[in-house]
């Protein structure tokens, strides 16, 4: 990876953590504590973990073992820039209410964390198994509807986020396994 190429992008994440973890929480102020709204940003690392895995696969991995590795390094990067978003947002709005701040129902927020967590799996996987399938712009367009179709039910079902978190928990971790058994099967 060229160097102007990863300062751009390290310029882009720093971006996108400022507005989604301080100005949005600091416009929002306490509704931010919604816990709807906080199991979203718990989940948002799909939003990065699949696209990186993605890349990572444009490289055909070497092995099954090194594929999983790739996928899960793609998780925690996306996991990482989800949390940093939280955190920062959570922040924001302690210093932002400090006279009337209530902290986030943390039982919750660790249930839509681990939600989150194996959703990221689920795709990063996903994408990884579509890349050696088929190419990099196949699973940039699954990718891409896979983010479509969520919107669209997060819009319709948002509501209901908070009350799936074991059920989307396994369903995901079920995924994430058939996807790593087919990358091992196709690099096999």
């Amino acid at each position: 990876m060229d160097t102007p190429r990863a300062g751009s992008n390290i310029a882009i994440y720093i971006g996108v953590i400022l507005a989604f973890g301080v100005a949005v929480p600091f416009a929002k102020g306490l509704g931010f504590l919604d816990p709807l709204l906080l199991s979203a940003y718990a989940c948002l690392g799909i939003v990065f973990a699949g696209p990186a895995a993605a890349h990572a696969f444009e490289k055909r991995p070497a092995s099954a073992i090194q594929a999983i590795w790739w996928v899960l390094k793609a998780v925690l990067f996306g996991e990482a820039i989800a949390l940093a978003m939280l955190a920062c947002g959570v922040g924001t709005v302690f210093l932002r209410n400090r006279a009337a701040f209530f902290p986030p129902d943390l039982e919750s927020l660790a249930y839509s964390a681990l939600l989150g967590l194996t959703a990221s799996l689920a795709l990063a996987s996903l994408a990884g198994w579509t890349v050696l399938q088929f190419s990099g712009g196949a699973a940039r367009m699954v990718l891409r509807v896979v983010f479509l179709a969520l919107l669209v039910l997060f819009y319709l079902r948002g509501r209901w986020l908070p009350q799936i978190y074991f059920t989307g928990t396994l369903y995901c971790l079920a995924l994430s396994g058939v996807f790593f058994l087919l990358m091992k099967r196709r690099l096999s």
